[in-house]
């Protein structure tokens, strides 16, 4: 089953729409699914936009997209992530509204969905929002507005739950995840390592095939408890898209390739 993952769109839903067919046409692939590793930049309200959003360029395309029902080019999941309108978003679910745009499917915190192609049934499991260490313990049911932000321990355990997954699908990364930024000369201008804990034992607990995650808006790759992890880049900077072949039967996947890094077409 060929799919795309994609970084954090932030509201950039025009380039994410006219780079996604591109990176098909580079590739002379058609993907089944994308999936989306959180803050997509859902604020359907300009004046509830939070701080850093508002600091950063504003909500983007969204309010446009939502008023005029547009779709998104490819069937697409994603995860909450840290920047977004959590009330408008629970709003939606609670009224059994789970595509907030057409093939914009929500997958609340700790819930699993599945979807098949080519005689494939493929299984993800969702945690978005970033680690809050003040909030983890918390149900997630007494978090309100801003706070909604932070994934829980009930949310955790209510994923681990569920037999393996195929993919895990993150916003923050898993305890482990080291980050390191280089100045132009190669030498460390900053490291730090996720603490998400939450997120490790979520991993341990399901064993997918692969782990997805943003939030850094860095490419990465690590191994975390034996499970490949792949960090991917902000929409629309390199690296914010890969090419992902999964064969669900083997419990494999192959990278098909990177958008906008020609060296790995």
């Amino acid at each position: 089953m060929i799919l795309c993952a994609s970084g954090d769109i932030h509201g950039s839903l025009n380039r994410f729409a006219s780079d996604l067919l591109a990176f098909e046409e580079k590739l002379g692939v058609r993907f089944e699914h994308v999936l989306n590793v959180g803050d997509v930049g859902i604020w359907p309200d300009r004046r509830r936009m939070d701080k850093a959003t508002r600091n950063h360029g504003g909500p983007g395309d969204f309010p446009d997209w939502l008023a005029e029902r547009r779709a998104v080019p490819r069937p697409t999941v994603f995860v909450k992530g840290n920047h977004e309108d959590f009330m408008w978003i629970e709003e939606q679910r609670s009224a059994g509204v789970m595509e907030v745009l057409p093939g914009l499917r929500y997958l609340p915190n700790g819930e699993v969905t599945s979807f098949e192609a080519d005689g494939e049934r493929m299984t993800v499991g969702g945690i978005g929002g970033c680690f809050g260490p003040s909030d983890y313990e918390r149900p997630a049911s007494s978090l309100q507005s801003w706070f909604q932000r932070h994934f829980t321990h009930d949310e955790v355990s209510r994923l681990a739950d569920h037999a393996k997954l195929d993919i895990l699908l993150l916003h923050d990364a898993p305890a482990g995840v080291a980050f390191t930024w280089r100045r132009n000369d190669g030498s460390v201008r900053r490291r730090y390592e996720s603490e998400a804990e939450g997120l490790r034992q979520a991993l341990v607990a399901t064993q997918p095939v692969l782990c997805l995650f943003g939030h850094h808006h860095t490419r990465i790759d690590a191994v975390i408890e034996g499970v490949p992890c792949l960090g991917l880049n902000k929409v629309p900077y390199p690296r914010s898209m890969v090419a992902l072949d999964i064969n669900v039967e083997r419990r494999s996947y192959e990278v098909l390739g990177e958008w906008l890094r020609d060296d790995v077409y």
